[in-house]
């Protein structure tokens, strides 16, 4: 079953990384503004925003098989569809019905998996992120041969996206534990301490959008890098996720969520500023994205374990849908950030204001969130 829940996390980053690596090309065979990367961006994290909390609720209302299976069928069409758009109208709802299929299927995927044994939650979240760095850095192989074209890269994805949830319908039971759903209490997953995790990945949030929505446009025409140079670091990304975040994960769960959610806070400050400070050399930007990499999926386990461990077991998938709902009202607003300061300051400039800024916030706020044992 974990093995299962693995599969959404993987066709999730896959789908976003073709769309934002593509992106350039997709604006340029409509013939529009490239202001549409930020719109399209901020629309699908809308979509996100709007029913990840309802995906975490109905996870702790009815079965995780339904919710989910249903959320990868709706996701597997629109990923298809942005494949074969023919004008900006279509783009912009068939990004946002992609982060509505995402926005039910990625708090419930979370919920399930750290649902099943709270003593190991952050390396079970953890092996969903790791699936979804294995997307980051395979998608920009997939589609750099294809382009300007695009299409076939996201036909790829729906045909997968039918496979997983086939294999998911078909392996997972409706009620994979002995449990009794009890009435869910909403205000049981309000404390000061899920608040001002909820800041801290909202501020994430924002730090991220910026970051995927341009990081392939800053690399091709902001330091003007050859595509096969541009797709080789973007998809340096998804392997610091890889590699760093089961490490992170264990250290999580063994030793300290919070020291686990600092670290990675601080590896992505101290990244973002040296991605944006300038061209440092190739090696360079690769290992600064490793680690950008790294502490991305450092972060998002941390809040959702640490959130997870603060609340009831009744409402595991309601604190879940919580944090993703505020992550994606940041994940709204970055993308728009980012290309307005881009237009006012340029590429460095905006790096520092949009994403290593916004880290660093996330940071300070992390120092007073307050841990707590976890209880089987």
């Amino acid at each position: 079953m974990i093995i299962l829940a693995l599969l959404p996390w993987f066709l999730e980053a896959y789908d976003s990384e073709l769309y934002f690596f593509a992106s350039p090309y997709i604006v340029n065979y409509l013939h529009i503004s490239s202001s549409y990367i930020g719109i399209t961006a901020s629309l699908y994290a809308a979509g996100i925003a709007i029913f990840s909390f309802i995906g975490g609720y109905l996870f702790d209302k009815v079965s995780p098989k339904y919710v989910i299976v249903t959320a990868v069928a709706l996701f597997t069409i629109f990923t298809i569809l942005t494949g074969y758009v023919s004008n900006e109208t279509e783009l912009l709802i068939y990004r946002f019905l992609v982060g509505v299929g995402i926005g039910i299927f990625q708090p419930a995927t979370a919920a399930f998996a750290g649902d099943l044994l709270n003593t190991t939650r952050a390396l079970r979240i953890g092996a969903n992120s790791v699936a979804f760095g294995i997307g980051l850095f395979v998608a920009p192989y997939v589609i750099s041969p294809f382009l300007p074209k695009f299409s076939f890269p996201f036909l790829i994805s729906g045909i997968l996206s039918i496979i997983s949830l086939a294999l998911f319908f078909y392996f997972v039971p409706v009620n994979y534990r002995e449990e009794k759903k009890e009435s869910i209490n909403l205000k049981r997953i309000i404390n000061t301490n899920t608040l001002l995790l909820s800041l801290v990945i909202l501020s994430f949030g924002i730090a991220l959008f910026g970051f995927l929505g341009y990081y392939s446009d800053y690399l091709l025409f902001g330091l003007k890098l050859s595509q096969s140079e541009s797709t080789i670091i973007a998809s340096m990304n998804g392997l610091g996720e890889l590699v760093f975040l089961l490490p992170i994960a264990l250290l999580s769960d063994k030793i300290s969520r919070k020291l686990s959610l600092i670290i990675s806070s601080i590896i992505l400050t101290l990244s973002s500023i040296g991605l944006f400070v300038g061209y440092s050399g190739y090696l360079t930007m690769i290992l600064l994205t490793i680690a950008w990499g790294a502490g991305y999926g450092g972060l998002i386990v941390s809040v959702i374990a640490l959130s997870q461990d603060l609340v009831p077991d009744e409402v595991v998938g309601s604190v879940t849908g919580f944090m993703f709902l505020t992550f994606n009202i940041g994940a709204i607003v970055g993308g728009p950030i980012m290309g307005s300061f881009i237009s006012s300051y340029g590429f460095e400039i905006a790096g520092m204001l949009a994403i290593a800024l916004p880290n660093f916030i996330a940071l300070l706020i992390s120092i007073f969130v307050r841990g707590k044992k976890i209880y089987e």
